[in-house]
C-alpha cells in the first residue's frame, strides 16, 4: 500500500517542478519593470512650451501649446525615467504674425522640413521618487533636436505626482497626473539657424526654454 501511495504521487511532484523550472527560465519581471507606468502628453491637455529671447534691443516671447508625447516614469525609482515630448514648430507665436511666418519659415526654424522640436529624455538625477506628496526637484539629461540637429542639454525641474482622485475627475483628469517644469538654454548657432546681422541687436542667440508639462497614466 505504502509503495502504491508514493507511486501516484511522483508524476504530480514532476509536474510541479516542471512548472517551477519553467518559470524560472522566463524570467520573474524585475521591480522597476512592475512599476513602470505611461503617462501620455496631449495636445490641449495643458502642457505648454515658452521660450525667451533677450537681445541687446529686445526681449521676445514665444509660446506653443501644440506639445505631446509619453513618459515612461516608476514613481519609486525616477532614476529609470525615459520620455519624448514633441512640439510643433508651426505652432509657435510671438504675438506678431509676420514675426511668426518669418521664424517658422527655411531661413529660420523651417517647420516645412522639420516640424518637430523633440526632447528626449534619457535619466534623471536628484530625488529619488515620487510620493504624491509635494514637489521634487531634479536635474534632467537629455537630447534636443531643434532644426534638424540633435544636442545634449541638461535640464532642472520641479515634478510633483498627484494622485487620481474625485477632485482631478471633476478637472477631466482620468488618471494620476504628472506635473513637470523644466528650464534649460539653447544657443541658436548649435542648431545651424543663423542670426543675420540686421537683426543680431533684436534676436538674441541664446534662447531660453522653459517647459510645463501635464502627463496623464
Amino acid at each position: 500500500m505504502r509503495s502504491r501511495l508514493s507511486n501516484t504521487r511522483v508524476p504530480a511532484v514532476l509536474s510541479v517542478a516542471i512548472v517551477a523550472i519553467g518559470m524560472l527560465a522566463m524570467g520573474a519581471p524585475s521591480s522597476a519593470e512592475a512599476q513602470a507606468r505611461t503617462f501620455r502628453i496631449q495636445r490641449g491637455g495643458g502642457s505648454r512650451v515658452q521660450w525667451v529671447s533677450d537681445a541687446p534691443l529686445e526681449r521676445i516671447t514665444g509660446v506653443n501649446s501644440a506639445v505631446s508625447g509619453e513618459l515612461t516614469v516608476d514613481p519609486a525609482n525616477l532614476a529609470a525615467t525615459r520620455g519624448r515630448v514633441d512640439v510643433a514648430v508651426a505652432s509657435m507665436r510671438t504675438g506678431i504674425d509676420l514675426r511668426d511666418e518669418h521664424l517658422r519659415g527655411p531661413d529660420w526654424l523651417d517647420a516645412g522640413g522639420h516640424p518637430n522640436a523633440t526632447l528626449e529624455i534619457t535619466g534623471v538625477e536628484g530625488a529619488t521618487a515620487l510620493t504624491g506628496e509635494g514637489v521634487q526637484r531634479v536635474t534632467i539629461r537629455g537630447r534636443f533636436t531643434l532644426h534638424g540637429v540633435t544636442r545634449d542639454i541638461t535640464a532642472q525641474a520641479q515634478v510633483r505626482l498627484m494622485r487620481n482622485n474625485e477632485e482631478l475627475r471633476g478637472q477631466g483628469v482620468t488618471g494620476d497626473l504628472i506635473r513637470a517644469q523644466a528650464s534649460f538654454e539653447i544657443q541658436l548657432s548649435d542648431y545651424q539657424v543663423s542670426i543675420s546681422a540686421p537683426v543680431r541687436l533684436k534676436v538674441s542667440n541664446t534662447i531660453r526654454i522653459n517647459v510645463t508639462i501635464r502627463a496623464v497614466s
